[in-house]
C-alpha cells in the first residue's frame, strides 16, 4: 500500500506492515513500528486541542491499563484541572519509602476531601528545641529556644511528647537546628516513671524528660500531660503509651 497523497498533520499510515505517521512541519512520514502487539518509539507527540473530559474524549483514549516501566509522567492541566480519576489511585506497594504525595520541597495546595486516616495516632507540631532530645521526652516551653526538657514536678510549662510518627504533622516547613516534632494531642510513646495504671493523669517529674502520676495535693491547671494506657506496677521508668492532651 503507498502512502496516501495530501497527508494531514499526525495522520497514520501502513505499509508493508509498517506503521508510519506523517509530521507536516518537516512534510515526512516517520516511522513508529512493526504492526504487533507492542508498538514502540522514542518519541510519538499528538498536537490537539481536544479536552479530556471523560474517558472517550481527548487526543488519546486507551482501552486498557497503561504501563511506564522507568521516567516520569509528567501532565500539564488545563482549565486548573491535570487528572480526573473515577477510581483508587494506589501505591504500587504497602509503605515504601518514596511513595509520597509532594515533598519537602514541593508542596500542594488545599485539599479538599471528605475524611482522612492515617496509620499513626498523634497531631504533633514542630517546634525548636535546645537540644535534640529522643522521642518519648518530655518537653516544656522554655529555655534558649521554643522547648527544652522537663526538670520540675508538676511544672505548668508542660509542652507535650517528643512524638515517634506523627500521624499529621503541623509546622513542617521548619528549618534550623534540633527541630522537634512535639506530640499534642492523641497517642504517643513516652517515658513514665511509675507506679501508674491505665487512666492515670500523668505530669513532668524531678527526672528529667520522664512523666509521673499527678499528685491530687500537688495539681495545678495547666500541669496535666494526659493519661496513661499501660500499667507500670513499680517505681521503674518505662517507655509507655499515654493519650496526651485534654483528656
Amino acid at each position: 500500500m503507498p502512502f496516501p497523497s495530501s497527508p494531514t498533520n499526525l495522520q497514520q499510515a501502513t505499509v508493508n506492515n509498517v506503521i508510519y505517521v506523517y509530521n507536516s512541519t518537516k512534510a515526512a512520514w516517520n516511522k513508529l513500528s512493526t504492526v504487533s502487539s507492542t508498538l514502540t518509539a522514542n518519541a510519538i507527540v499528538l498536537n490537539s486541542n481536544t479536552q479530556a473530559f471523560s474517558t472517550t474524549t481527548g487526543a488519546v483514549q486507551v482501552t486498557g491499563g497503561v504501563g511506564i516501566n522507568t521516567g516520569n509522567l509528567h501532565i500539564g492541566g488545563s482549565a486548573g484541572v491535570a487528572i480526573v480519576a473515577t477510581g483508587n489511585i494506589l501505591p504500587s506497594a504497602n509503605l515504601i519509602s518514596t511513595n509520597n504525595l509532594g515533598s519537602d520541597t514541593r508542596w500542594w495546595n488545599n485539599f479538599y476531601g471528605v475524611s482522612t486516616q492515617a496509620r499513626y495516632a498523634d497531631l504533633a507540631e514542630n517546634y525548636q528545641a535546645d537540644n535534640n532530645y529522643e522521642p518519648g521526652t518530655v518537653l516544656i516551653f522554655g529555655g534558649s529556644h521554643e522547648v527544652t526538657i522537663s526538670t520540675l514536678s508538676h511544672d505548668i510549662s508542660v509542652a507535650g511528647v517528643v512524638s515517634t510518627n506523627p500521624a499529621h504533622l503541623m509546622n513542617s516547613a521548619l528549618k534550623g537546628n534540633n527541630v522537634i516534632p512535639l506530640a499534642l494531642q492523641g497517642r504517643v510513646p513516652c517515658q513514665v516513671r511509675g507506679p501508674v495504671k491505665k487512666g492515670t493523669l500523668l505530669v513532668t517529674s524531678n527526672i528529667a524528660g520522664v512523666a509521673e502520676a499527678c499528685k491530687d495535693t500537688l495539681y495545678k491547671p495547666g500541669c496535666v500531660i494526659g493519661k496513661s494506657l499501660a500499667e507500670i506496677l513499680d517505681n521503674s521508668i518505662q517507655l509507655i503509651e499515654i493519650v496526651v492532651g485534654r483528656v
